[in-house]
Formats: C-alpha cells, structure tokens, sequence
C-alpha cells in the first residue's frame, strides 16, 4: 500500500506528461519538450545529464534537427508517491532507436520522475532514466 495515496485527477494529468514526453520526442517535436519542465528541472539519463530547461531545450532542439533518428518511447507500471507538493513516480521504460545504416538499439529500464505544481497543473522537477537492459535488433532494415 501507498504511504500517501495520490489523487485520481492528479494521477491522471502526471500520466498525461509522461505520455507526452513520449510522444514530443517521437513524433518530430522534441525541441517542445522543455515546456514540460520547470525552470530548475534535472534531467538525467546513462549518455548525458541536463542541468535546467534551457539546457533541456538546446539538447532536444538539436536533437529534433536529426530526421533520420527514429525513436519510440513506451512506459507502463507506474509506482505513485508523493503529496500536493510532490509526487513521484517510478515506471518501467522501453526505448527503441532507429539510425540509418545500424541495428536497431532497444533500452530497458526504469525512470524515476519527479513532479511539482506548475501553473494550472503539474511539470517535471526532475527525470532520471537507468538503464537495465541494452541490445540490438540485427542487421539494419532497408529504408522506410
């Protein structure tokens, strides 16, 4: 059981951000991403660490200019805890990352994110992604 149950309403909107962390860097608009955090947010991951918003949104603006990287993101089982002030939530992640002329990279983990009333609703205070399984896929497919 819980230590601070989480209310449904709350739950939901924190869900909503991680769907659409998710869903920006995938679909073409990851230099937007920085609006999901607040100011002094952290990001960090096992390839880089990001000290504030500005520096999230230099890092995926550049990111965004690469279109032959393709990405998709997918989090499931996420473990609620926190207060009005606080809520953090520990999921499991899957990332799979297409390059040109590379097998496919697929990463397990688990991220732990941490999340503050901003505005109207909720925004990432901090992100920290660890990785626990990393492999390839094979040979790279033909062009898509």
């Amino acid at each position: 059981m819980l230590n601070s149950p989480i209310p449904p309403m709350t739950r939901l909107a924190i869900q909503d951000l991680l769907t659409e962390f998710a869903y920006r860097i995938d679909n073409g608009e990851a230099a937007t991403v920085h609006e999901l955090f607040v100011a002094e947010a952290r990001l960090e991951t096992p390839q880089f660490v990001l000290e504030s918003r500005d520096e999230i949104c230099r890092h995926f603006t550049a990111r965004a200019e690469d279109t032959s990287r393709k990405t998709r993101h997918y989090w499931s089982n996420p473990r609620f805890s926190g207060d009005d002030r606080e809520v953090v939530v520990v999921s499991n992640t899957l990332t799979v990352i297409s390059v040109p002329a590379a097998p496919t990279v697929v990463m397990s983990g688990r991220s732990t994110d941490v999340f503050t009333p901003h505005g109207d609703g909720w925004a990432f205070s901090s992100r920290r992604l660890d990785g626990v399984i990393l492999g390839a896929l094979g040979p790279p497919l033909g062009p898509s």
